[in-house]
């Protein structure tokens, strides 16, 4: 690894991997119960766990994908740094869940602006946290 990367050693590489892994797995469970709630709540729809699981875990996926990409061009190609805004792709695709997820029409707005914070804010949050938690690894 140190052929590639000059200032990785084991423990941060393992350190980063314990962070990324954390970000995604709490996150999941954490966007399943708020999903769940916002679904119930402000949307006044009932939707089945199953469903909310599946909704959650794609979009997940999909947040892990940008994740990935934006890791290995940083290391390997000069980007510009528009490639960040990747994960804000996850916009379309909610917007276009609204059917899966039975929204009505006169929340759609509110529905892809909300999902989109939390697909975005609660896996950032859990990192950032990790980050305070792991002195050093900054």
């Amino acid at each position: 690894m140190g052929y590639f990367f000059n200032d990785i050693s084991l423990s941060r590489a393992l350190q980063e991997a314990i962070i990324e892994f954390v970000k995604f797995f709490g996150g999941f469970y954490a966007l399943v119960y708020v999903t769940k709630v916002f679904s119930t709540q402000v949307l006044e729809v009932v939707q089945p766990e199953s469903r909310i699981k599946r909704f959650v875990g794609y979009n997940l996926g999909l947040y892990m994908l940008f994740d990935i990409v934006i890791l290995i061009a940083r290391y390997f190609y000069s980007v510009p740094g528009i490639v960040d805004f990747l994960p804000l792709l996850l916009a379309y695709v909610i917007w276009n869940s609204q059917k899966y997820m039975e929204v009505p029409d006169q929340k759609s707005i509110l529905y892809v602006v909300t999902m989109t914070v939390l697909f975005l804010a609660i896996p950032m949050a859990i990192q950032k946290l990790l980050y305070f938690l792991m002195p050093g690894v900054i």
